[in-house]
């Protein structure tokens, strides 16, 4: 998979995961091998602290983090972090197979016509997505290239130095959601699935064959969007529609049985799911016809590749009935995957209900975490 922005750094210690959200600030840590769960935390993300993935106060932002800290009760000071997807360009390029040294400066070259930012603006990896060994001379080599601005990153590395972290690693968000799912993507090499995570602000699509990445693609329609439809039909400030969304929520049609389910009390009239059902439904027709079209693209570019599973996680897949719905008009058998497969957690210490509730919100932190005890590139 591609090793994230790690020529940054010498990264040789375990680190704590960190993902730096526009809604929340999430920490996980573990330690060892096999992995277990020893520390984790979430908090909200104060309003206005990110803008386009560019940290705006990264002395507050600090703060946040120490208090973050301080709450998951870990020693731990090293950190592997993500930068917001708002600020980071992924593309897949084509280069001659030559000596990696040579190869940079080909791919730097190489990736200013794709790049919307200035190349001296922006911190530049990538990594070759086969063994070059298994790339016969003259041939091309495959390239996975990561580009994030500058700003972003020098304030992301300015608030995690303020609140005493030192980073070994900023990884990219819509890779780090797969490397809790690296065991169940390498089982089957010819396996093309898609991963799709929706955040707060956006939602990213990777394909993959097995645990190769063939495309990556970012949509700005997220999270966000569900809760302001919601806000703006029943005029509710953002807080009190997210609750709204997360309470009474559905991605379909409610059914009868579904409707006496849930508890309303007092406000089972004013928030029954038919009507947020309403209200949020011209975003859903939105977000499926952007995945479609996203997948089409995908095809288009890279012949007749049609992923069978769909993985969907992140804060904005919790939506009730929302991995029905895109199974239902994509045709490909969406499933919400278990980030803690393989990784061992005392019950005596954490809540196995609660930690597998917050599951799909947790699968890049918890991947972020897998990178700080897994061995670095």
């Amino acid at each position: 998979m591609f090793s994230g922005f790690s020529r940054l750094f010498q990264p040789r210690v375990e680190a704590l995961g960190l993902e730096i959200g526009a809604s929340s600030l999430k920490l996980v840590e573990l330690s060892g091998h096999p992995p277990a769960l020893r520390a984790m935390a979430v908090r909200p993300t104060p309003p206005g602290m990110l803008a386009e993935g560019v940290v705006t106060e990264p002395a507050a932002l600090a703060q946040e983090l120490r208090e973050l800290l301080a709450e998951a009760r870990t020693r731990k000071r090293y950190v592997v972090t993500a930068v917001p997807n708002p600020s980071v360009i992924l593309r897949t390029i084509q280069v001659p197979k030559m000596p990696l040294k040579e190869m940079e400066e080909a791919v730097r070259w190489e990736a200013e016509r794709y790049i919307p930012f200035p190349i001296d603006e922006v911190v530049l990896d990538f990594a070759p997505l086969d063994p070059l060994a298994e790339v016969a001379e003259g041939e091309q080599v495959e390239v996975m290239v990561g580009a994030a601005r500058q700003e972003a990153v020098a304030s992301i590395i300015e608030a995690l130095k303020g609140a005493g972290l030192t980073p070994v690693v900023l990884d990219v968000k819509p890779f780090a959601g797969l490397y809790p799912l690296e065991e169940t993507l390498t089982k089957d090499p010819d396996h093309v699935a898609v991963a799709i995570e929706i955040g707060a602000e956006s939602t990213s699509l990777v394909l993959t064959r097995g645990d190769r990445p063939l495309a990556v693609r970012v949509l700005t329609l997220s999270g966000k969007d569900f809760t302001e439809a919601i806000g703006k039909s029943f005029g509710l400030d953002f807080l009190t529609a997210e609750e709204v969304k997360r309470t009474y929520g559905l991605a379909t049609i409610p059914t009868e049985d579904e409707e006496l389910l849930l508890d309303f009390d007092a406000e089972r009239e004013r928030y029954s799911p038919a009507k947020i059902y309403d209200a949020i439904r011209p975003v859903l027709v939105e977000l499926t016809q952007e995945i479609r079209r996203s997948l089409e693209f995908f095809r288009v570019q890279l012949g007749d590749v049609q992923p069978e599973t769909g993985y969907l996680y992140g804060g904005g897949s919790r939506l009730r009935g929302l991995a029905t719905l895109l199974t239902d008009t994509l045709g490909v058998n969406f499933v919400a995957p278990d980030p803690w497969q393989g990784i061992q957690v005392d019950p005596k210490r954490f809540d196995l209900e609660k930690l597998g509730e917050q599951g799909p919100e947790l699968m890049v932190p918890l991947g972020l975490a897998l990178r700080g005890v897994n061995p670095l590139d």
